[in-house]
């Protein structure tokens, strides 16, 4: 009992003093199988291992469902010894008649293991020769069941015990572990978050994950890459993370994406494994984390730091978006009163462009995009990383924002000629066009230059006259100097117009005087012929008319101007006159 041995090792010491200490041939200790519906010998003395094996597996003791009880499952049930005196002929042991006479028993007795809390198992002694068990015999062997059963219990007791302990041990140490885990978790978090309230920025940040994870670590946001820890890594393997970062991946806009495993192409045809964290402001991905390894791979530690790091990085480019969002505001404030005042700029005004980088007092070209809702989600970042792309870290900086449904750059020129900013400003159109849904940006015009603080009002009037003529002829998916449309491109530019309404209302008056009153389309008529050369079948089908009326229309025409049209210079009079309307026309919306 105190010897601290396994409960089948105690039972089979068990039977072992049973034979010796009363002079049986065999014995054994059965005992509830794990369910509790047989009886099995987990101990034994002189008994077979076929005996055994036919016991346990091929004739097992059951305890329930059976109307031939056994003497161990009788002993078992009544909690008393039961004795056989002639194994031979005894009926309970019909099932295992076969092997108790080739194990050679003709006796036995079965004496329970009594406990306070049941009959633990049964104690079985077997003799060769026919053998009465008489009471103080029986008595005898009572006694020893008894201090069998509490060692027994004590056995399971202390197996429990022992079994306790490891689970307290093996908790314990997980316990321990989570501790020195979440320790170094709050250290990490610790110094990821100090780089981000001191303003570290992503290059800060980049080094402090690449060191925590001893790899390589490439950040993508926007237009801004940042590569650290370039000595945890070979070059092919960077080059190939850095290709990979910079690939133009559409990225998903819902927050929960987590860790993704990447494979990376080497320039040496092997493969590497790569993973990809996405950074989340306001549920939409903002930024990647890339570094060399596999999700697999990466300790605890390791995962929580890279989560830390996309959330310092988050709040990183919150914080810059925040600043960015500001200056853009204040930049539109300082747009909106440069393109509505008339004459030279206030003092004021210069100086505070000054303290935001921007130069009022140089040369500038103005360009203009239509088509672009102010409340475009993501505009100002896109625009923000196309600009820093085409001018780096150059001074002074454009200044950008909406003004009248329109954005619009002033675009420093220097010594430039203004042609030099056409592709700049097709660059930016084409951002503009890729921004989303309900975005045209089909058409940016651009003019220029405008020497000193004064003239942009005008110069906007313009622009804004330039796009509205440009889109009256078709024109678009382009970017247009004012001076591309020519004649009409310089007239757009005169500041007195009042002679050509004088001449526009001398040839065209008639035909509007009488679409006014009679509420005919006469004018809408001329135009559409003479787009079409003259030809009524071509103008009828355009402007879903019968072809007759078409010709009455000419007719009424030709007679309200007194001219045919077939005469060569009432057509360029008249194209003349359709032109410089159009020009008015745009005038009038640059205006307002």
């Amino acid at each position: 009992m105190n010897q601290g041995v396994s409960v089948d090792e105690l039972l089979t010491m068990v039977a072992k003093t049973a034979s010796e200490l009363m002079s049986y041939d065999f014995s054994s200790v059965t005992v509830p199988d794990a369910t509790g519906t047989v009886l099995q010998i987990r101990g034994s003395y002189g008994l077979s291992d076929e005996y055994i094996r036919d016991v346990n597996s091929l004739h097992p003791i059951r305890l329930r469902g059976t109307s031939l009880r056994s003497p161990s499952s009788q002993a078992f049930a009544t909690g008393i010894p039961i004795q056989i005196q002639d194994a031979g002929t005894d009926p309970s042991l019909g099932p295992w008649a076969a092997a108790a006479l080739e194990q050679g028993y003709t006796s036995m007795i079965a004496i329970p293991l009594n406990a306070p809390g049941g009959t633990l198992g049964i104690l079985n002694c077997f003799t060769r020769r026919a053998h009465h068990f008489d009471p103080e015999e029986v008595s005898l062997l009572a006694v020893l069941a008894d201090q069998a059963a509490i060692a027994i219990n004590t056995a399971r007791l202390r197996a429990d015990q022992t079994s306790t302990i490891v689970k307290l041990n093996a908790l314990n140490q997980t316990l321990e572990e989570q501790y020195e885990l979440q320790r170094q978790v709050a250290e990490v978090h610790q110094r990821l978050t100090s780089l981000a309230l001191s303003g570290g920025g992503l290059d800060d940040i980049g080094t402090a994950l690449s060191e925590l994870l001893s790899r390589a670590v490439v950040i993508r946001s926007g237009h801004e890459t940042v590569m650290c820890g370039s000595a945890f890594k070979s070059d092919m393997q960077l080059e190939a993370l850095m290709k990979e970062a910079t690939q133009d991946v559409r990225h998903p806009v819902k927050a929960g994406t987590g860790l993704t495993n990447v494979t990376l192409r080497l320039g040496d045809g092997s493969r590497a494994s790569a993973i990809r964290a996405a950074v989340v402001v306001k549920e939409e991905v903002v930024a990647w984390i890339w570094t060399i390894g596999s999700v697999e791979e990466f300790t605890p530690l390791d995962l929580r730091a890279i989560e830390h790091a996309a959330t310092v990085v988050a709040l990183e480019l919150l914080s810059a978006r925040s600043a960015a969002e500001v200056a853009w505001h204040q930049a539109g404030e300082i747009l909106r009163e440069i393109l509505t005042t008339r004459g030279p700029l206030p003092a004021s005004l210069i100086t505070r462009a000054a303290r935001m980088g921007h130069n009022l007092s140089q040369s500038h070209a103005l360009i203009l995009w239509s088509g672009i809702p102010e409340n475009t989600t993501g505009l100002q970042d896109r625009l923000a990383g196309a600009v820093h792309r085409l001018v780096e870290y150059t001074r002074p900086q454009p200044l950008m924002g909406f003004h009248h449904d329109f954005v619009v750059t002033l675009w420093p020129l220097g010594d430039s000629p203004v042609e030099s900013v056409r592709p700049v400003a097709e660059s930016l159109r084409l951002v503009l066009r890729d921004g989303g849904e309900g975005i045209d940006a089909s058409l940016s015009v651009l003019t220029g230059p405008l020497s000193g603080p004064q003239g942009y009002l005008e110069a906007f009037s313009v622009v804004m006259g330039a796009a509205h003529l440009a889109r009256l002829r078709g024109i678009g998916g382009r970017t247009l100097l004012v001076s591309d449309l020519g004649t009409a491109g310089l007239l757009l530019q005169v500041p007195d117009s009042s002679k050509v309404r004088s001449f526009c209302e001398e040839v065209l008056g008639p035909l509007r005087r009488h679409d006014s009153s009679r509420r005919t389309t006469l004018l809408q008529t001329l135009r559409t012929l003479m787009r079409n050369n003259l030809d009524e079948g071509v103008t009828a089908a355009q402007l879903s008319l019968d072809i007759d009326a078409i010709a009455r229309d000419r007719r009424l025409v030709e007679k309200l101007l007194g001219r045919e049209l077939t005469n060569v210079a009432t057509l360029t009079h008249l194209a003349a006159a359709l032109e410089l309307e159009d020009v008015l026309t745009a005038r009038d919306a640059g205006a307002h």
